[in-house]
């Protein structure tokens, strides 16, 4: 048999714990950013990509709740957790909940077992995880109820979540989705990460565009500061963008052969800002301080003669602890007079922070303009 365990041996109401998935590594800085954001929170749980926030009952959470975080990938209410050594009396054990029973949709994976990228480790649903949603189903199906698996939800459904901890550890809860990520399992878009690539930027930039609502248009000019070897320029390239590339170091041969293409190979700081005259979108994944980045970008938004509609920035923090100053950077967008700014570390990022912001919130798929995310597949292969 399975047994079920609370987040307190209490066994707590539903609504007094919620759960965060992170990425693996940041649960410190997660921990903090949201205790420092809601004074109403008090850390109860915490795994490597897992942790649980017991809710003060005197300061209670609205049940659609939104967290205030830049570090949380996803989150919602925490119903508890179940152990077993046996799949099937797991299944049976939850699917008896309540929440299950007045959800339409169920969202399963894997808590992330290492940083992405190491070891060719790519966030997303994994085998596994599909594996025991398929016999969620199943078991549904058989109680006479419907419920999709791991697919995009619209916005605002309820979602009921299992996260598998550990192989034979469930934890389980429920959640709306009220954001755009939200909608996707574990927070995570289902990009198609076999594609070849040149980079990882490719996944991080298609990850970006999917979380921001910004649509790159064929014929657009976008400049990247920071642009070597060329994932990100692959991918803006395949959607039909003029790409500006900056960066000292070498670009892959095949960007460097697309008509599309041009390589300034200088310094974001040295390049004349004329160069950016027609950009509508300027992205940087420098590798420097963030303080540094912003100022870069700066300089270049503020000259006269550039009028860019947006920008996405991959910021890069040295440590941790560091991200505290996410706030802080924000402002010093906002102040180059951007109607938007969002800031929100991907599930394809690393120690990094995507930084997003737009002068005229129209130019972004917000709600119910915000189209179905589809596996992305890469109409041109890098040359080998």
């Amino acid at each position: 048999m399975a047994t079920t365990n609370p987040d307190s041996p209490s066994t707590p109401s539903p609504s007094q714990f919620i759960f965060v998935i992170c990425q693996n590594g940041a649960e410190s800085a997660t921990k903090s950013e949201i205790m420092n954001n809601h004074s109403n929170l008090n850390l109860a749980f915490s795994r490597p990509g897992f942790i649980t926030f017991k809710v003060n009952s005197e300061s209670p959470l609205p049940k659609r709740f939104t967290l205030k975080s830049a570090l949380a990938r996803t989150y919602g209410w925490s119903l508890g957790k179940c152990t077993s050594q046996d799949a099937n009396s797991m299944i049976d054990e939850i699917s008896t909940n309540p929440q299950f029973k007045n959800s339409n949709h169920l969202h399963v994976w894997q808590r992330d077992p290492v940083t992405p990228g190491k070891n060719g480790f790519e966030p997303g649903v994994s085998t596994l995880a599909d594996e025991i949603g398929t016999l969620f189903k199943t078991a549904a199906e058989t109680a006479g109820a419907k419920i999709s698996v791991n697919k995009e939800t619209k916005p605002d459904e309820q979602v009921f979540d299992i996260v598998m901890v550990e192989p034979n550890e469930w934890w389980y809860g429920y959640h709306f989705a009220s954001t755009v990520a939200g909608r996707w399992p574990g927070g995570t878009p289902a990009i198609d990460t076999s594609v070849e690539t040149y980079s990882r930027a490719y996944f991080k930039l298609s990850e970006a565009l999917l979380w921001s609502g910004i649509t790159i248009q064929p014929g657009d000019i976008c400049a990247e500061i920071g642009s070597a070897p060329g994932g990100a320029c692959q991918l803006l390239l395949e959607k039909g963008a003029h790409v500006i590339g900056i960066d000292p170091a070498e670009m892959e041969t095949g960007i460097l052969e697309h008509e599309n293409f041009v390589h300034i190979r200088k310094r974001g700081s040295d390049v004349r800002r004329k160069e950016f005259r027609n950009t509508k979108w300027l992205l940087s994944d420098l590798n420097a301080d963030p303080k540094f980045a912003i100022e870069t970008v700066a300089e270049i938004v503020n000259h006269p003669l550039v009028d860019v509609k947006g920008i996405i920035l991959t910021l890069k923090f040295s440590e941790w602890k560091n991200t505290a100053s996410i706030p802080d950077l924000m402002n010093a967008i906002k102040a180059l007079g951007f109607q938007v700014v969002k800031a929100r570390q991907l599930a394809f990022n690393r120690r990094e922070i995507c930084l997003v912001a737009v002068k005229d919130k129209f130019v972004l798929r917000l709600g119910k303009k915000h189209a179905k995310t589809k596996k992305q597949t890469s109409s041109e292969k890098p040359k080998s």
